[in-house]
């Protein structure tokens, strides 16, 4: 179990990616990422903006559009370990799925969400981030 949320973790990152369509785009900071994914603006993340982010980070980092997440076009957007990769392709067909993809992805959400309030206030996500 601690190592699919190992894996989910690392693609949890990505919520930090700034995913305009730019080359070289790098992390940003846990401020900016609030300010990114906090739709409504109450200064947390709940289930609904994080799923919301998530569904976009897949979908950008699709780079084929082929509605699966292959490793090179994980990597290309966040560090992911390649056995962790492989553990959470549940089928084995060496991609994930958007479902195999948020699987993971919204368990390591209560991860995060360090005092289980359902939301990843500001401090949380400077632990998550580290910045």
């Amino acid at each position: 179990m601690k190592t699919i949320q190992m894996v989910g973790l690392a693609l949890m990152c990505a919520l930090m990616v700034n995913i305009t369509p730019v080359a070289g785009a790098e992390g940003l900071d846990a401020n900016a990422t609030m300010a990114l994914v906090d739709k409504n603006k109450d200064g947390r993340i709940d289930r609904e903006e994080f799923h919301q982010r998530m569904t976009e980070v897949f979908f950008f980092a699709d780079l084929d559009k082929d509605g699966q997440l292959a490793f090179a076009e994980l990597v290309a957007v966040t560090k992911v370990d390649p056995e962790a990769f492989n553990r959470a392709d549940r089928d084995g067909n060496g991609k994930l799925s958007l479902y195999e993809f948020m699987y993971v992805i919204h368990r390591d959400f209560d991860t995060a969400d360090k005092n289980q309030d359902g939301v990843i206030d500001l401090q949380e996500l400077r632990v998550l981030v580290g910045k």
